[in-house]
């Protein structure tokens, strides 16, 4: 077939020429004719022999039959006969110099689609870098917005499940926090689910997450096989461990061809979500140290006036009236002058927890200072004021404490004061002072109410 070809290709190029020969009539435009048949002769990609004798014999036999026996003739045949021998040399040391050639093109084709095959997987390489780059610097964007202006974890939960709730192939979260508040009977503190999901689902997950010994022994990022059956797909789980153990847990159930993804999100993820939780568990205890005394665990003096300011403007606004209560230890000093100052501190201690077990839910107990304590009681009438104080006195002096063999009892003064709308917080604190004072001097150990001509 590819014999036919030439033969086709050559004839061709011959019937073109002779067309064009015939059509010329001056001698010296069918002289270049001839003498360009040379260049035309070296189009063939490859040396072939055969196509440029075809060639040369035509050029010299026309030229013979045009010029005759004249120089034009001879000048054909000099410029196109010495070709032959020269191009059979040359076909000749190719075929002897270059026994392996195609071998050797072989081998180079073979190279080269190594290199571009190289080339291919260092360029997925590098698209796979930079889609990972781009998600950790999205997952950094979002924990630092996530954790910027949130004063609560509660508050981080609740953002975390907006956005990861929104996300591809997450079915539903779940987000489980340590609940401080309830105790199982071996010990284990349970998981508090924070999601939107209905009361049997909960119930199902709380079942299944507490005391799960998978859950526990976690480490990073994990399919959890034990939570498979809730809604048979897979369930990829985050553990937040700080401090070596685990503070909360994101759940996301997923579509199976998702797992893999979440489970890498997760390694980008959780390292600026702790850095977040941390800052936020920082500032909530530093927080609670702004606001509760580190003896008693009573609200320190200034978080309690804050609370009083607020109580003032809902009482001006709805027409209402409050109690303020003032309470001093009697003869504290002499109790640090004979016990020393840790059996004071004993003492505060128990007379704050009396304090605070004594009132209503809703009431206020703070430190004002020293041996003092203050109550805000909103929403009450005189005479149960008068009984909440009758309880905390008798209460604490009924307390036993002991030092050594040495045992005591101490006692407590009450001063009463009632808000109205012509009250402000210094005369209404001030009113209460009166009053503790008046039942210091009448004795100790005694209850008085502020009356406006006292």
């Amino acid at each position: 077939m590819k014999k036919i070809l030439f033969y086709l290709k050559l004839f061709l190029i011959l019937l073109c020429f002779f067309i064009l020969y015939n059509k010329v009539n001056a001698d010296y435009i069918k002289y270049i004719l001839i003498l360009f048949l040379l260049p035309l002769s070296m189009l063939s990609r490859k040396i072939n022999i055969t196509y440029y004798i075809a060639i040369c014999a035509t050029a010299v036999f026309t030229a013979f039959f045009t010029f005759g026996f004249s120089h034009e003739t001879l000048i054909i045949l000099l410029i196109f006969v010495p070709m032959i021998p020269v191009l059979l040399l040359f076909s000749n040391r190719k075929i002897i110099q270059y026994p392996n050639l195609k071998k050797r093109n072989n081998e180079l084709r073979f190279y080269k689609e190594e290199l571009i095959n190289e080339e291919k997987s260092l360029s997925d390489k590098r698209e796979s870098l930079e889609k990972k780059l781009e998600r950790i610097t999205h997952f950094y964007i979002i924990s630092k917005d996530l954790t910027k202006n949130m004063d609560v974890p509660e508050d981080l939960a609740n953002g975390l499940l907006n956005i990861l709730e929104t996300r591809v192939g997450v079915c539903y979260v779940v987000i489980t926090t340590k609940n401080n508040s309830e105790i199982e009977k071996n010990g284990k503190k349970n998981l508090k689910i924070l999601s939107r999901l209905n009361e049997q689902k909960k119930g199902q997950w709380f079942s299944l997450i507490n005391n799960n010994e998978e859950i526990a022994s976690l480490k990073g990022p994990a399919i959890v096989k034990s939570l498979f059956n809730i809604e048979n797909k897979p369930v990829i789980a985050w553990p937040m461990i700080i401090d070596k153990q685990l503070n909360s847990c994101t759940f996301l159930v997923v579509e199976p061809e998702y797992s893999q993804i979440y489970l890498e999100e997760g390694e980008f993820f959780i390292p600026h979500l702790k850095l977040g939780t941390k800052r936020i568990m920082l500032f909530s205890e530093l927080k609670e140290k702004a606001r509760i005394d580190g003896l008693t665990g009573l609200f320190l003096k200034r978080f309690f006036l804050g609370k009083l300011y607020s109580e003032i403007e809902i009482a001006k606004r709805y027409n209402t009236v409050f109690y303020l209560m003032m309470l001093d230890i009697d003869h504290f000093k002499n109790i640090n002058d004979t016990y020393g100052h840790l059996v004071g501190d004993e003492v505060l201690k128990a007379t704050a927890n009396t304090i605070s077990s004594s009132v209503r839910r809703g009431d206020i107990v703070g430190r004002y200072g020293g041996e003092e304590f203050i109550v805000m009681l909103p929403s009450i009438t005189q005479a149960k004021v008068v009984d909440i104080a009758e309880k905390i006195r008798k209460n604490i002096k009924n307390i036993n404490f002991k030092d050594g063999k040495k045992s005591f009892s101490v006692t407590i003064s009450i001063g009463i004061s009632k808000y109205d709308k012509s009250t402000d917080i210094d005369t209404l604190i001030g009113n209460a002072d009166k009053a503790l004072y008046k039942a210091k001097n009448s004795g100790r150990d005694n209850i008085i109410v502020y009356e406006s001509n006292d």
